[in-house]
């Protein structure tokens, strides 16, 4: 260990516990710690993690916690590159040597940002909750750091949390929209929202600003996101194809996505790359939380898999800023935010394709086991397009046994009831901020 990395870390601990803390806009997100169990919260970069750890810090500073029990080290910190040839011990070392007395006799909870850029942050985590009196919080903006991908050396020691961009309730909260506002006022506060969200989407350091200003911003996460999430990360050989990947993505989201397509198209721009190594270009944007995709429903995890997949991204508004050809279509940008919805309460979704060949957008494995079918149509002023959007529902609801689906428009509002079960017709504001599941 030398002693630059060790100043670093003592700077690091000192600036933690004199910075002010936000106590920014709550989330729907509750962290809950566990004795002994290190709590990990993930999700993509600038979605609001560090703001939510400032929250707990908060909260426990108002519970009696002493500020220097409150450490907060910033791994994203390029000076930390030494960690690489290891050095994990200057951590707890900088900070027990500054307070001894606190050592095995006071609980100390650390919060490590971003920890999981340098190699053995696991056996160096769980040898510091094995060994001190703590509580650790980490975050990350790689999925690999979930419960179930973590290194056998912390494996059954973590919980793990997905945060997401604002949702539209949470954007809702943030406008000023409460839920004990009733009647007509909220539906004309929702709506008002609405229009708002749609421009804006969820990141939070986006709200309230100028669609200029929000194209900016939009873009420079997207190129921080894609360099240092993906192409810095996993050292890919052709950033070229990468960046192209992600604008194919980004230009066919909420549709069917065909890998062979771009490996053609790349192979016709004189680049050498496999079918596979695409696959695994776009599994690592997966794991930075930029995009999702999900395959047709099926019983058989083979044919799952065997399958094409539909695309989304992580916020229709970053999707919208950073299209080579402007996203009219507004059904696209509908099916998005209703995906992001669902997402943030279940990774289990799916497309489903009937015996007929109909196409429901969603269906959707709720925590409780139950499954729900939500079709996403943003104008349903048309009878033959109504009709077709229930047709298919009904086909899928037959096959599927589910008694009870959506239909998620920009503004229409109806209850359906057949044989097969009721259809529940609902605007968008009203499907996202008041249906329980959403």
């Amino acid at each position: 260990m030398s002693d630059e990395l060790k100043n670093i870390v003592a700077e690091q601990i000192a600036d933690s516990q004199t910075r002010e803390l936000r106590d920014f806009c709550p989330r729907e997100l509750k962290v809950t710690a566990l004795n002994e169990i290190v709590s990990i919260v993930v999700g993509v970069r600038r979605c609001g993690k560090s703001t939510l750890m400032e929250s707990i810090m908060n909260t426990l500073i108002r519970s009696g916690v002493p500020r220097e029990n409150i450490v907060w080290i910033n791994f994203s910190d390029e000076r930390f590159l030494e960690l690489h040839q290891g050095g994990w011990d200057c951590i707890h070392t900088a900070y027990y040597s500054t307070y001894p007395e606190k050592r095995h006799t006071e609980k100390v909870y650390f919060f490590f940002d971003e920890i999981q850029l340098y190699p053995n942050w696991e056996l160096f985590v769980e040898r510091l909750r094995r060994e001190e009196n703590c509580s650790i919080y980490i975050t990350g903006s790689s999925a690999k750091m979930l419960s179930k991908e973590i290194g056998t050396s912390l494996r059954g020691r973590t919980l793990s949390w997905e945060l997401f961009p604002f949702s539209f309730r949470e954007f809702a909260f943030r406008c000023g929209i409460s839920n004990r506002t009733k009647g007509s006022n909220r539906r004309l506060q929702l709506q008002h929202a609405w229009e708002r969200y749609k421009a804006e989407g969820g990141f939070p350091a986006v709200f309230g600003l100028d669609a200029p200003l929000r194209r900016q911003l939009h873009q420079e996460y997207y190129n921080a996101l894609l360099l240092r999430d993906v192409i810095e990360r996993y050292s890919v050989r052709y950033p070229q194809v990468m960046r192209h990947l992600a604008n194919r993505v980004i230009n066919s989201m909420a549709g069917v996505f065909s890998i062979r397509k771009v490996y053609e198209e790349v192979k016709n721009l004189g680049f050498s790359v496999s079918r596979e190594s695409i696959t695994q270009f776009m599994q690592w944007m997966e794991d930075a939380y930029f995009i999702f995709s999900i395959p047709a429903y099926s019983a058989s995890i083979a044919r799952q898999a065997r399958g094409f997949r539909k695309v989304y991204c992580i916020d229709h508004a970053m999707a919208i800023s950073l299209s080579s050809r402007i996203l009219q279509n507004r059904g696209q940008v509908l099916e998005n935010i209703v995906f992001c919805s669902l997402r943030q309460i279940t990774p289990d979704i799916f497309y489903y394709r009937t015996k007929e060949t109909f196409e429901v957008d969603f269906l959707t494995i709720l925590k409780t086991g139950s499954k729900i079918l939500v079709q996403v149509s943003h104008d349903l002023s048309s009878p033959e397009t109504k009709n077709r959007e229930v047709r298919a529902l009904r086909a899928a609801m037959a096959e599927t046994h589910i008694d009870e689906s959506y239909i998620v428009t920009d503004s229409y509002q109806e209850d359906l009831t057949f044989p097969e079960g009721i259809i529940h017709i609902l605007p968008a504001p009203i499907f996202l901020a008041d249906t329980p599941f959403a």
